[in-house]
């Protein structure tokens, strides 16, 4: 009966030390956009609208801020006019030269002066096109770095916005534990924030090793479905939990118990 005993006390204690811990491994995880974008102002003005704010959802193509352009809409519609009195012009001219009263050289120079303004049309739409800030893609905006009716330079950042559809949960793994890994290996992650777990599946490790931590980047993904479902946005923070399926041997047993 004793030895008994000992027998059990020497099971116990090596599973304690083989993975059949109560508490497993636990390392941290963040979930990240994989399509994340800054607008910013493409010409000098006042920002003269400024349609959304942090939290916001627009689609893609949608305007979320504009530069003061009145100036250029009214140079616009002037070279507007213009082109019908020129065009005009231009068709007039051309049947005075085929009637030889209206020299070649006066003809080109219609015509020319024509082309000119029909390219400072195309420009003059080209700038008020810069002032418009579209989304690029669908999404959420996570930031606004400036506020309405304030002046803006080329290159000002105006929102920051992420695709929410399109997410990767990345960790730091010590290299001991994730060399063995490969991509298509399943996971379990727990997220707080939601009180759930969360299957995932290893898109790709880092090709090398941080020197200083001694650990390999591994990032997941999810399935855009149960991301949705699980309502899992950019910057949440979870768990990667590590040995917690491992269980004893097949029977409910310990080796040598029934001896």
């Amino acid at each position: 009966m004793k030895y008994k005993y000992i027998q059990v006390f020497f099971w116990v204690s090596a599973l304690s030390f083989t993975g059949y811990a109560a508490h497993a491994d636990q390392f941290p995880v963040v979930i990240e956009s994989e399509v994340k974008a800054t607008l910013s102002a493409e010409r000098s003005g006042v920002l003269s609208q400024l349609t959304v704010d942090t939290g916001d959802m627009v689609k893609k193509g949608s305007v979320v801020a504009v530069v003061f352009h009145d100036d250029l809409i009214v140079k616009k519609q002037q070279r507007q006019a213009s082109k019908k009195y020129r065009d005009v012009q231009v068709e007039n001219l051309g049947k005075l030269n085929q009637k030889g009263l209206v020299t070649d050289e006066e003809l080109a120079k219609a015509e020319m002066e024509a082309l000119i303004n029909d390219k400072e049309i195309d420009l003059t739409q080209i700038e008020i096109d810069r002032s418009k800030i579209r989304a690029p893609f669908s999404g959420i905006v996570v930031s606004r770095k400036v506020q309405p009716h304030e002046w803006v330079t080329p290159g000002k950042e105006v929102v920051e916005m992420y695709d929410t559809s399109r997410i990767r949960i990345v960790a730091d793994i010590p290299a001991d534990i994730a060399v063995g890994w490969k991509p298509g290996k399943v996971d379990t992650l727990y997220f707080s924030d939601m009180k759930q777990d969360v299957k995932v599946k290893i898109k790709v490790l880092s090709p090398q090793v941080d020197v200083r931590s001694n650990t390999i980047k591994v990032y997941w993904t999810v399935d855009p479905g149960q991301a949705k479902t699980a309502r899992l946005l950019p910057g949440m923070k979870g768990v990667l939990k590590l040995g917690e399926e491992a269980q004893p041997p097949a029977g409910g047993q310990l080796p040598g118990a029934g001896q």
